[in-house]
């Protein structure tokens, strides 16, 4: 549960450093947000395929991990 705690809270920090990067070059708010989320915009079908599976693996990696752990624990 860290790892998922600690891989959002970057993941916005990197978001927010980005944006406020764009907002102090006078762009709009909304501008910021496309200017973020354009790579995922511009991905071909298999590009968003294999990044979600990636995704995907690791969520369940992650969760077997913790799964494994509160089965010791008990």
């Amino acid at each position: 549960m860290k790892l998922f705690g600690i891989s959002l809270l970057i993941a916005s920090i990197l978001m927010g450093v980005a944006i406020g990067m764009d907002m102090l070059m006078g762009f709009q708010w909304r501008q910021s947000i496309q200017n973020v989320l354009n790579p995922f915009r511009v991905m071909e079908t298999p590009e968003l395929f294999i990044l979600f599976l990636l995704l995907i693996l690791w969520a369940l990696d992650t969760l077997v991990a913790l799964f494994r752990q509160k089965q010791r624990e008990t």
